[in-house]
């Protein structure tokens, strides 16, 4: 097997230069080639027997090699997918060719994306009302993460699907994400709702929003007085919604009621994080909440799926708190809510460059993992046959080595929207793998996200 490892890892290193053409700053010395540990090699060995392999990422190839993976996740109201970079082309793609088939075969009615709540809203037009197009509604998203050509053809494939559906029957493309830059598109539907519902009242209730910021990166440098002056506001709004509910939903609709509630409650919240300046914990939860929010209103019973990091969708309890969104649908949802981890062994992906101690260091690029790490679960899914694959841990032997070996702490290397592999170890932590996830997909090797 060392033999096996070692002309694998050579091969690699000849192709990947010349295929990823990285620049010189990315080339590193070859460490020594990593030799599987005992227990590695029976993982390894019961894996290639219980792991299922892929074809493709690609969303335009069938396969019935994913029958097993779909019946699976098409039993829940929600499904967390997750993706182990913000910038790796075969996790999108995967995530894509998942959701098209769980909207096609399980009647799922929306994906909810890692994206601004209000940004997304623009995209969700394109894609249930044709307005604008693919390019236009992706170029406003506001993360660069997701302004690629592999969420473009999501939302295109989307929109094309809705037009052969009618109005109850939409598949929706929402967000989740509480944070942003400004408050300017929530701000536009909650007025757009009054003048709709309550014209005599819009322009006095718009008013409650006119001392927000509009730009949130200095709002850390607003005045206490003024801060406490927005929360009252900000909340002001929102009750008035609340306290007319049935009056505003009967002069409307109920979806319609609810669509400028969520904005007027995620304006509410984000003056909130903003104002605390705490982007974590209380992220997370808005997100939970939101991703609910809409499986409760994009459909009677409806299924959805979340598009977000690994770490946003993990089933976070185990860690001590639920703390991340996955946790607190977990938390709600039991058996409902089920959630997909993805990891690689090497390759490229896009990520901006960071400094020590997670500092700015460099605007977006592609970087190069160019070997796996040793006594890491990435490199011990490398070693199976075939070049990528999914585990559903649920189908594992219990008894057995690889089992045991997910549901222990095991060393994984991921990152965000951030990254340097100089600092490589930084992006490395212990996870109970089969405790956070209900499903791992792992690529051998990836590609970089194609940035628009």
């Amino acid at each position: 097997m060392s033999s096996t490892i070692n002309i694998r890892q050579f091969i690699f290193v000849i192709c990947l230069f010349g295929i990823f053409s990285c620049s010189e700053d990315e080339m590193f010395s070859a460490p020594e080639p990593c030799i599987l540990t005992e227990e590695e090699q029976l993982v390894v060995n019961e894996l290639n027997e219980e792991a299922v392999p892929f074809e493709s990422s690609d969303p335009l190839i069938e396969e019935t090699r994913l029958d097993r993976l779909i019946e699976y996740l098409g039993n829940a109201k929600i499904v967390g997918l997750g993706e182990g970079t913000h910038g790796t082309s075969e996790f999108f793609q995967m995530k894509d060719k998942i959701f098209r088939s769980l909207a096609l075969e399980k009647n799922f009615n929306a994906i909810i994306f890692e994206i601004p709540w209000g940004h997304a809203m623009k995209i969700n037009d394109f894609v249930v009302k044709g307005i604008g197009d693919a390019d236009s509604a992706l170029n406003q998203s506001y993360y660069w993460v997701y302004d690629t050509q592999e969420v473009r053809d999501l939302a295109q494939w989307i929109h094309d699907i809705n037009l052969e559906r009618t109005d109850g029957n939409k598949i929706f493309f929402v967000g989740c994400d509480p944070q942003g830059g400004d408050f300017e598109i929530e701000k536009e539907i909650v007025y757009k709702y009054l003048e709709k519902v309550q014209p005599d009242s819009a322009l006095t209730i718009a008013a409650y929003y006119a001392s927000l910021s509009t730009n949130l990166q200095e709002y850390d440098s607003v005045s206490d007085m003024q801060k406490e002056t927005n929360k009252e506001r900000v909340d002001y709004v929102y009750q008035y919604l609340l306290s007319h509910e049935e009056e505003f939903a009967g002069a409307s609709s109920d979806y319609e009621f609810q669509i400028a509630l969520m904005a007027a409650h995620v304006i509410k919240h984000r003056e909130y994080i903003y104002r605390i300046q705490s982007f974590g914990t209380p992220r997370d939860s808005l997100m939970a909440v939101y991703s609910n929010w809409w499986q409760r209103i994009v459909a009677y019973e409806a299924k959805v799926a979340v598009w977000a990091h690994n770490a946003h969708v993990m089933d976070s309890r185990s860690l001590g708190g639920p703390d991340w969104m996955g946790g607190y649908l977990k938390q709600e949802h039991q058996d409902n809510y089920l959630n997909v981890g993805f990891s690689f062994g090497r390759g490229c992906l896009n990520a901006f460059v960071s400094g020590p101690n997670n500092s700015f260091a460099g605007g977006v690029r592609k970087h190069i993992v160019p070997y796996t790490s040793c006594l890491t679960v990435n490199n011990t899914l490398t070693e199976l046959d075939g070049d990528q694959h999914y585990i559903v841990f649920n189908d594992l032997n219990h008894a057995g080595a690889a089992a045991e070996y997910f549901r222990n702490q095991q060393r994984v290397y991921q990152c965000g929207a951030g990254f340097n592999y100089k600092l490589i170890s930084r992006y490395t932590q212990f996870m109970p793998l089969s405790k956070l996830f209900d499903v791992l997909i792992h690529f051998d090797y990836t590609n970089e996200s194609v940035l628009m």
